[in-house]
């Protein structure tokens, strides 16, 4: 059975299916997109920098580095497993990572220079990904899965968990960006402050999508990105505290912050194991 047969006016049960060939087309793009540009702004900092579309600091060129080489991640594993299992999960968090930096991007349009070609193309770029994210986010709404399961009672109450909190820290960085941002290791602007807003929304609805009902491949899915963005966080801010040394390891809360990544690349592994022991008991 293929989507495109699928009929989504009810909600009667569907098994999984391949992806349609253009989600396949949108995440092959989008990958070699953020393999180029998450790899010099993670790798390369100095040669990213000056071309970026707006002025970075070293600390937040390798955080968006890690953002971007993150969001390669689970492009990746979409374009490997090609099913709609996980790619509802993998489509909405695009749709709200594009949706949050669409709007932050037409709000904060003085950070960027209108003359340079580059900035027509980000805008150009992120309002087409939103589009077809948001036709697929629909779709996939429409359908009910079969493969799809209550997850163990500790695993739903820990992702209700992670929602919530992201939740309410994501949109925190996004509404009050000057208070919420300033428990940064690093000062953030406001602008910065808004952009970063995305990838922990994406965390709290990627989590809270899970926490109702999942497939195992998809508490996986999670699992790795969610390990990804832990390890590349810490090792970006490591590399570059090593070369300016900057922030101020005396401050309790630098530790809570990094301990808080810490702890996303933990349950990110116990995710992977998990989804191996349901995997073991079907």
């Amino acid at each position: 059975m293929s989507l495109s047969s699928t009929p989504v006016q009810n909600k009667t049960k569907v098994r999984n299916a391949s992806i349609p060939m253009p989600l396949f087309t949108m995440a092959l793009i989008s990958s070699l997109l953020l393999l180029v540009v998450g790899s010099s702004l993670f790798f390369f900092p100095d040669f990213a920098r000056p071309r970026w579309v707006w002025s970075l600091t070293p600390f937040n060129t390798r955080f968006l580095g890690a953002i971007y080489l993150t969001s390669l991640v689970g492009l990746s594993l979409l374009l490997l497993l090609r099913t709609a299992i996980p790619a509802r999960l993998i489509v909405l968090m695009t749709w709200v990572f594009t949706t949050v930096i669409l709007l932050v991007s037409c709000l904060q349009i003085e950070q960027f220079d209108l003359a340079r070609r580059t900035t027509g193309i980000w805008f150009g770029l992120y309002s087409a990904d939103c589009l077809i994210a948001s036709y697929y986010l629909w779709r996939y709404g429409r359908q009910r899965f079969a493969e799809l399961q209550r997850l163990p009672y500790k695993w739903r109450l820990y992702l209700q968990f992670q929602a919530g909190f992201l939740g309410i820290y994501g949109l925190g960085l996004l509404v009050l960006p000057a208070r919420v941002g300033f428990f940064w290791p690093w000062p953030l602007d406001t602008f910065h402050s808004q952009l970063y807003s995305a990838i922990f929304l994406v965390g709290a609805l990627g989590a809270a999508l899970l926490a109702r009902k999942a497939a195992v491949v998809e508490l996986w899915v999670f699992g790795v990105i969610q390990l990804a963005f832990s390890g590349f966080v810490i090792s970006g801010v490591w590399l570059v505290d090593r070369a300016v040394q900057k922030i101020d390891w005396g401050l309790f809360g630098n530790w809570v912050w990094f301990g808080a990544f810490v702890l996303l690349g933990i349950t990110g592994l116990g995710m992977m194991w998990q989804s191996r022991r349901l995997l073991q008991q079907h």
